[in-house]
């Protein structure tokens, strides 16, 4: 990967990070389709023992 691509893939990787944190209902499906969480929210079993800081709504 050339330093030009490399700084695009940054970029993009960016503006798609700032996208999904500025909606809840897009960074859940985010999670889902990565099989982090399941569609109730729960983790799923590989990441349940995280410690990840969780918003309290």
């Amino acid at each position: 990967m050339s330093e030009k691509e490399r700084k695009e893939f940054s970029t993009a990787i960016k503006k798609y990070t700032e996208r999904l944190s500025k909606s809840k209902k897009e960074s859940k499906e985010f999670l889902v389709r990565s099989g982090i969480i399941t569609e109730k929210g729960n983790f799923r079993e590989p990441y349940k023992h995280l410690c990840i800081q969780q918003d309290q709504d």
